[in-house]
């Protein structure tokens, strides 16, 4: 009896061991997530939001003029539908942080940084930015640069667009 009494205390030890090493590392990534989150601005509902002007000073709700491309959200929890953003330069952000050239804050299910648009010989192409919760093309989720084409549907968190070129 005395030597099986050894070797389940070291099992014991040994999972107890796991369980605070798993819970640590669990932690460390949500304070990590945490302070990536800029506390600079409060969302209030009817009043400007950072999505509102674009890196490039221009609107989501111009339209383009150039013949460049744009999303339109289709379907959202934080955004109204029909609000297009305007897609131009070679690289575009879409993420919760404000720094994002497309912002969705009070979207529990999108990264800080979740995924980038980038424009190379014509085509758009998106993709995901190591987030938790993926990027969605047409309901599949990307692997790598995916490119876009007129009508596919990008979802982002809850947030579904209609890309349009």
């Amino acid at each position: 009896m005395l030597d099986l009494q050894v070797p389940l205390l070291a099992a014991k030890a040994l999972l107890l061991l796991l369980l605070f090493a798993f819970i640590y590392a669990v932690v460390r990534r949500g304070i990590g997530d945490l302070r990536s989150l800029p506390e600079d601005e409060t969302f209030v509902p009817g009043e400007g939001r950072k999505s509102d002007v674009q890196r490039d000073g221009a609107t989501p709700y111009a339209d383009s003029l150039n013949g460049s491309s744009k999303l339109v959200v289709e379907d959202s929890d934080i955004l109204a539908p029909s609000t297009p953003f305007h897609v131009s330069g070679d690289t575009t952000n879409i993420g919760r942080s404000s720094s994002s050239d497309i912002v969705l804050k009070n979207d529990d299910y999108v990264s800080g940084s979740h995924a980038m648009l980038t424009r190379h010989g014509g085509l758009l192409y998106v993709e995901d930015s190591g987030s938790t919760n993926g990027t969605y093309v047409n309901d599949r989720k990307t692997v790598g640069a995916t490119p876009l084409r007129s009508g596919d549907r990008l979802r982002v968190g809850s947030t579904t667009f209609r890309y349009s070129e």
